[in-house]
């Protein structure tokens, strides 16, 4: 059987597993597609692969063989293909673009699932198909040269389509509610737009009331139920949204994008001077040598480490 089959197979599977009644196959449901798309990825990569070299950009190991004429070709070995970093390196050495944020999404999305599936219903799933659908559909019409319909078939097709529309139509509702609050930064209110349900992974968070000052109101998930109050989502929401710089300025070097509040403790968005919790805008400059006060050492604010250590000592 073919991974191109096994790809389909295993989304169309995931579709059924959705459909049913049974809400203890909505964990199926997240696995099954997530794997379908992996193995649309790997069909991708053998298609790729040199005849004779064993499925080579398939395999993790991969080895140099002499030809009888002293050519070198490089030959997969093993049965243990690519995980997703492999993919994703070999994709881009190759030109190949995926929505990798995104994809990543999905597969947070199905941990989520995996790990709070007991307490999950059909709707909670609606995220994981509505943003693998346009994985799915961008990949089969752009690299496969296929049309995404006539593969898929059409009652597979029919429900993508149908669950993207219901769940995009359902998140532009809570974006627009979330649009009418009063945020003290338009990078917190974005924060709240793109925040997934701890308990559950959806994406469908959203306000209690409208029109109002946001951290008056509570926020519930409408997949779920789960209520939030504003400290408790704005902690969640912002760390989640800026995890990804916060990683790269740890492993990269440079400046983290938010750091404690010395005001209240909560997250303070480093750039844009100002609490995500509470509002409070610190001093960025220290008042005794000028310097520009680093994110870690803003809870001495306004001196920076330094002055405020010197000045310690003189106490």
């Amino acid at each position: 059987m073919s991974l191109l089959k096994n790809a389909i197979d295993s989304i169309i599977i995931g579709l059924e597993d959705y459909q049913s009644s049974d809400d203890r196959r909505i964990l199926s449901a997240a696995r099954n597609i997530f794997a379908g798309i992996l193995l649309l990825f790997k069909h991708k990569l053998c298609e790729l692969s040199p005849p004779g070299s064993d499925e080579v950009l398939i395999k993790q190991k991969v080895l140099p063989k002499i030809d009888t004429n002293g050519t070198i070709r490089w030959i997969g070995k093993g049965k243990k293909t690519v995980d997703v970093q492999n993919i994703r390196e070999r994709f881009e050495s190759l030109g190949i673009i995926v929505d990798w944020n995104r994809l990543e999404s999905i597969n947070r999305y199905r941990n989520d699932i995996e790990h709070y599936y007991s307490n999950l219903n059909a709707q909670s799933v609606q995220q994981l198909i509505s943003e693998s659908f346009l994985i799915i559909r961008d990949f089969i019409s752009e690299y496969l040269k296929k049309d995404p319909q006539e593969l898929l078939g059409n009652e597979a097709w029919s429900i993508l389509i149908k669950v993207n529309e219901v769940y995009e139509k359902e998140k532009l509702e809570c974006n627009r509610a979330i649009e009418t609050l009063k945020f003290f930064n338009d990078e917190i209110m974005m924060a709240f737009e793109k925040y997934s349900c701890s308990k559950c992974g959806s994406g469908l968070v959203m306000p209690t009331q409208k029109d109002a000052d946001a951290t008056e109101v509570e926020y519930e998930c409408r997949s779920c139920g789960k209520t939030f109050s504003y400290e408790d989502l704005v902690q969640l929401a912002v760390a989640d949204y800026f995890s990804h710089e916060v990683y790269l300025s740890y492993t990269d070097g440079g400046e983290s994008p938010i750091t404690n509040c010395p005001e209240c403790g909560g997250i303070y968005l480093y750039h844009e001077h100002i609490c995500s919790s509470c509002g409070y805008t610190a001093t960025h400059e220290c008042q005794i040598c000028g310097s520009t006060i680093i994110p870690e050492e803003l809870v001495c604010e306004p001196f920076c480490s330094h002055c405020a250590h010197m000045m310690s000592k003189d106490d």
